[in-house]
């Protein structure tokens, strides 16, 4: 019903993380934010290649990376609805060996160098996830039960002194887990699991991380400015005739002013103004970025001087993609 999508956030974090000088107190923060954010989705994305790959004898929806409001809002990164319920799955992709100590809600790893780190127990965001969900279902006259696992992509994960309230898989064993599960008496019929799962997909609101400048408390003028070349990195292409060139490597490319402008998006606000175009672009000439803006068809609100032309994630994505299409594979 939902498949797993590129995170619009880790490509923004790389954005951000280009744009900031490395000697910026925020830049390791952004790293780490990064590389947190990239092992989650390679763990998520392991999680939705085992439903890729397996096939379930009964009827049965998955949900990736869902994101609902009850009580609160709340993001189920696989949800796994059948006859007998519902089954949230959480994929925590770290590295090392894991105990859980019995009188904190944390999880402490270690990894082979002897460091120590304390992460929140995962039981945590699981209760909090299934209060949630229960708060959804109620709110639409839905009463079935909800079953919880935590997923570890690596099978030679070691683990001490687990929870015994806490299900622990590996991604191999999802499969098996769900069977089990599916053996249990139904509680709705096929036309009852049918009407949640397009409740469900009716609900959903995609995760919207931006402008992550105000996320992370950096103030727009603290980053680079400039058109980024993809050859040589450079922030500063130059506008020629037949699009941008670096002075830097030579490369001409006519549309790395899309990429500028999806950061722009990502990283100060959804809102931009000829002006701001041509400042974050460095560009000098009012008629082209008006050109620009107007053939990428980004919606507009105001007459003249005050015209802004207005993103949202939508627009952000599919120009994302339209930076993909151009690239050189």
């Amino acid at each position: 019903m939902k498949e797993k999508t590129s995170s619009l956030k880790a490509i923004g974090l790389e954005a951000l993380l280009r744009r900031l000088p490395e000697n910026h107190p925020r830049y390791a923060d952004i790293g780490n934010a990064l590389r947190k954010n990239r092992a989650g989705d390679n763990g998520e994305r392991i999680l939705a290649d085992i439903f890729q790959k397996y096939q379930f004898p009964f009827e049965h929806y998955i949900f990736h990376d869902l994101n609902l409001q009850s009580t609160g809002k709340f993001q189920i990164d696989t949800l796994f609805l059948f006859k007998q319920g519902a089954a949230i799955l959480e994929m925590k992709n770290i590295a090392g060996r894991i105990s859980f100590p019995d009188e904190y809600n944390q999880i402490m790893r270690t990894l082979e160098n002897g460091q120590v780190d304390s992460f929140e127990c995962p039981s945590i965001q699981l209760e909090c996830n299934k209060m949630m969900l229960e708060d959804w279902f109620h709110a639409h006259q839905i009463s079935i039960p909800i079953y919880q696992a935590v997923v570890f992509p690596r099978p030679q994960q070691q683990f001490e002194n687990s929870r015994k309230n806490l299900t622990l898989l590996f991604p191999l064993e999802i499969p098996i887990y769900l069977r089990k599960l599916s053996s249990h008496h139904p509680t709705i019929d096929f036309l009852q699991l049918k009407d949640i799962a397009k409740k469900l997909i009716i609900t959903h609101q995609e995760y919207d991380p931006f402008p992550l400048t105000h996320r992370y408390s950096i103030h727009p003028s603290e980053l680079l400015t400039g058109v980024h070349c993809i050859q040589c990195g450079l922030h500063g292409m130059h506008s020629i005739y037949n699009g941008w060139g670096c002075q830097q490597c030579g490369n001409v490319d006519p549309h790395a002013h899309v990429q500028a402008l999806v950061e722009y998006f990502m990283l100060i606000d959804y809102r931009i103004s000829n002006k701001e175009c041509r400042h974050f672009l460095q560009l000098d000439n009012q008629q082209k970025a008006k050109r620009i803006l107007g053939q990428l068809e980004i919606p507009s609100i105001g007459e003249k001087r005050g015209r802004f032309y207005v993103a949202n994630l939508k627009v952000i994505r599919d120009l994302w993609e339209l930076v993909e299409s151009k690239v050189p594979k």
